[in-house]
């Protein structure tokens, strides 16, 4: 097992450089297993479809966000520490994996299985995260015990999850995710509500 886990690592890196560099429609399975100089067949057996790929390497980047942004939660001293390192390391994400978050069909009314799965996948990372993080709030005394962690999270993570349908519609309107500015005008936003989320938990 330990050795199929090796080897789906190394899939899903060599397809994550491919994405990169030139993004998710034009790379093939023949592609990505001619850079690893392996059969298609060996690559089927990992993974049965360029979308299962997709899934695993966004899948991949969203757990090391997480667990970067869970590690600072033990020494953190303050909620507004939490959310400086929150929003430091999405928008480390979003300026080095753009290219895997586009628009897709996010902004259609009948989204893909595809993009149902990575939404849930990152709806339930951030909910993990974010009652991580309530509970550590209600531990420095800055948010008021009456409140669930679990259903508050849940809450957040819908809210912010407008953010992302607004970010969606930039880049339907033409928006330049490789811009620096652009990114860090997302993040602010971010910033906002989530200050004033966290104000209103107090």
């Amino acid at each position: 097992m330990a050795e199929q886990d090796q080897k789906r690592e190394v899939i899903l890196e060599a397809a994550l450089k491919r994405f990169k560099r030139f993004g998710l429609a034009k790379t093939t399975m023949e592609e990505i297993a001619k850079d690893l100089e392996i059969s298609k067949g060996s690559l089927y057996y990992y993974f049965p479809d360029k979308d299962r790929i997709y899934v695993g390497v966004v899948e991949k980047i969203v757990s090391q966000c997480f667990t970067d942004i869970s590690s600072s939660l033990e020494q953190a001293v303050s909620v507004k520490e939490v959310i400086d390192r929150y929003l430091s390391v999405k928008e480390r994400i979003l300026l080095d994996y753009h290219f895997l978050f586009g628009i897709h069909e996010w902004v259609t009314d009948k989204p893909s299985s595809l993009n149902r799965q990575v939404g849930e996948l990152v709806h339930q990372s951030e909910i993990r995260f974010l009652s991580q993080f309530i509970r550590k709030g209600k531990a420095l005394g800055e948010i008021a015990e009456k409140h669930d962690p679990e259903k508050t999270a849940d809450l957040l993570t819908h809210v912010l999850f407008g953010l992302w349908v607004i970010w969606c519609k930039w880049q339907a309107a033409g928006f330049e995710l490789q811009q620096t500015d652009n990114i860090k005008e997302f993040m602010n936003r971010e910033r906002m509500v989530l200050t004033i989320f966290f104000q209103g938990l107090r």
